[in-house]
């Protein structure tokens, strides 16, 4: 049998105690994982060395499978991050790349992340969970249905556990079945989307024939409203032309005093012309005058420069004088800490700095001096210019008070607020050029019109709701048809009926070839309800010739074995490996004897070598090497407090 996917290669960093691992695959075949553990120092001998990490990595970055953890993060060392799995496979002939990872560089740097590649296409979801279904639904597993087949742990395998729900909805993912059960809520919700609205369609009927009468009601009201308008529309153009006459009036009023203002203006004008011709002679001398004084104040500062950078470095100087004198004179000073002298005073020295700090005043009391003398230049120009400017100030406020500015400004003031009221008026006539507004006539104009049709919608809007009432309650037949076929009482269980016979077939291979017949699993199905209606539901008998008839089983053994058939009947009517292309077996025969051991290891090997796929058996039991094709060496190594594992081929 071809399979769907072969597996090339696994790469892991970070995830439990695997630092990196990367490991190819061979082509097919049983696969003995088995663990060294010599972190332990010889306590332990394979125990704790992370053979369950490496398909938990594997099985949970391809098919969802849980694992020991709810999320990535629990799988990472020390819970850091840059936690990364990479599975490498080939899909139906085409390259296929799978990567989980939790705050990693490859993926996301702040949480749990999923993308995979199939044929040169990348898919990444906003959401983990979305990429997921996009990846199951490729592959055609879920992770229930992977959690049975592909990767089996002994200890989570319990079929017992699962509630009806779930495990019919495993025996149908086995069988590549629709979801029908999301068919049916989708059914359901549409077939109440559909009874709501019928029931809008009856409301609208039943106010059809009510609205009928307030059609009659409106038209009548309508056009007494109409008879009203029209007056009050007529009155309203009677006054609008006599408004605008008035306004006429106003505006050629308005007019004549801004012809009076121009011809004001322009005698000022006049008088404005003479009386500057008379002033610009002096202004003249005065700007002349200002000039000279610009000029010998820009020499006067040029010149006042070089004195102040020199009481500036004399300045300097004292300070620097001072602080050598003061550090000098206190170094005698009795310790704050000690209470003894910190030193002592050379008197010489001491009177040399005296005589520095003496200078130092001396030289900067020089400098202040000339530039005392530098800067008074400077004011006393300054105090010049001022007066220069006042005068001239003065000469322009008199020219001002002669030319009558404050008789022009009035008159243009004036004119600008005759010029405002015109426009406004000129705005208004225009505004009022078409008339009163009919708006409110022409509303109850269309009142009386939409009145004298409304009784006719309604009767329209009645016979519609009538004929839409009619075509849902025929679809409404076709929903409950298809409601009932995606229910556990129609398609599902038919599928289901036709899944015992296969199943039973399978059940009773797996456990000749395992137990030699002595547990017999036999499967039914259909419940018959009160209604008379057949019910989806997988019942599982078993037949245990040697123990208990129960499906827990009379014990642990005889449970695991029973939950082990199942899963290979399930993944062996549905043909699962050809889609997964491998199985992994954690730890699944712990409890039995090593007759039944070496049944189910030759029952392996059987079904890597019959399906070509490759079969991976975590186990302790020293015989499983003797059926296997492939080793694989999972070692912890390091010491109890920086322990750490690895995984390689034998």
């Amino acid at each position: 049998m071809a399979v769907d996917l072969k597996l090339k290669r696994l790469i892991i960093r970070n995830w439990m105690k695997f630092k990196t691992v990367n490991l190819d695959f061979p082509e097919k075949g049983l696969v003995l994982v088995q663990g060294v553990n010599t972190a332990s120092g010889g306590a332990l001998l394979s125990v704790g060395s992370g053979k369950t990490g490496i398909g938990e990595a594997l099985s949970r970055t391809l098919l969802g499978t849980p694992g020991r953890f709810s999320h990535v993060k629990q799988f990472s060392t020390d819970k850091a991050g840059d936690t990364y799995v990479r599975v490498e496979a080939e899909l139906r002939g085409k390259d296929l790349i799978v990567e989980l990872g939790y705050k990693c560089k490859e993926l996301s740097s702040i949480g749990e992340a999923l993308r995979y590649n199939y044929d040169g296409t990348t898919v990444e979801r906003g959401k983990t969970d979305q990429t997921r279904a996009e990846l199951s639904k490729l592959l055609g597993v879920s992770p229930l249905l992977a959690t049975w087949t592909a990767f089996i742990d002994g200890d989570s395998i319990k079929f017992s556990k699962l509630g009806q729900a779930d495990s019919v909805e495993l025996v149908m993912s086995s069988l590549q079945q629709p979801p029908w059960s999301a068919y049916h809520e989708a059914s359901k919700k549409k077939l109440g989307e559909f009874k709501r609205g019928m029931a809008a369609t009856e409301n609208e009927h039943k106010n059809a024939a009510a609205n009928v009468q307030t059609a009659k009601d409106s038209l009548a009201t309508a056009k007494k409203t109409l008879i009203r308008e029209q007056d009050v529309y007529d009155k309203a153009v009677e006054a609008n032309a006599e408004y605008v006459a008035r306004l006429n009036r106003s505006i050629a009023s308005r007019k004549v005093q801004i012809t009076e203002a121009d011809k004001e203006i322009a005698e000022i004008s006049k008088k404005l012309k003479k009386l500057e011709e008379a002033r610009a002679e002096k202004n003249h001398q005065l700007e002349i005058k200002l000039h000279d004084i610009e000029d010998k104040l820009a020499a006067a500062e040029d010149a006042r420069t070089p004195f102040a950078a020199a009481r500036d470095a004399a300045a300097q100087k004292v300070t620097e004088a001072r602080i050598a004198h003061t550090n000098y004179a206190s170094a005698a000073k009795d310790c704050p800490t000690c209470k003894r002298p910190m030193g002592k005073l050379d008197p010489a020295r001491l009177k040399e700095l005296e005589k520095a700090l003496a200078d130092a005043k001396l030289a900067k009391e020089k400098a202040d001096a000339k530039w005392a003398e530098a800067e008074q230049k400077v004011v006393t120009l300054n105090l010049q210019y001022r007066e220069v400017s006042k005068e001239q100030r003065t000469v322009s406020a008199q020219l001002d008070v002669e030319n009558h500015a404050d008789r022009v400004e009035e008159l243009e003031q004036a004119k600008t607020s005759a010029d405002r009221e015109i426009r406004g008026w000129e705005m208004e006539i225009a505004r009022r050029g078409n008339g009163p507004s009919d708006a409110e006539l022409q509303v109850a104009e269309s009142r009386v019109r939409d009145c004298s049709t409304r009784l006719t919608k309604a009767q329209e809007a009645l016979d519609a709701a009538a004929e839409a009432l009619t075509g849902d309650q025929a679809t409404l037949k076709v929903l409950e048809y298809w409601n009932l076929a995606f229910s556990p009482y129609g398609i599902p269980n038919m599928v289901l009926r036709e899944a015992i016979s296969p199943l039973n077939k399978e059940a009773r291979r797996v456990s000749a070839a395992m137990t030699g017949g002595t547990i017999d699993i036999r499967y039914s199905t259909t419940r018959e309800l009160a209604s008379g209606l057949d019910k989806a539901q997988l019942n599982i008998e078993v037949d245990n010739k040697l123990g208990d008839k129960d499906l827990h089983g009379s014990s642990k053994g005889e449970a695991g074995l029973t939950n082990f058939i199942i899963a290979e009947t399930l993944s062996e009517v549905g043909q699962v490996s050809r889609r997964v292309g491998y199985r992994w077996y954690d730890e699944i025969v712990p409890h039995q004897d090593p007759k039944v051991c070496h049944s189910i290891y030759s029952y392996m090997k059987d079904t890597a070598d019959r399906l070509g796929i490759l079969v991976f058996l975590v186990d302790h039991n020293p015989v499983a090497a003797n059926y296997a094709d492939h080793f694989m060496i999972v070692e912890k190594m390091g010491d109890l407090n920086k322990a750490y594992s690895t995984a390689r081929w034998r």
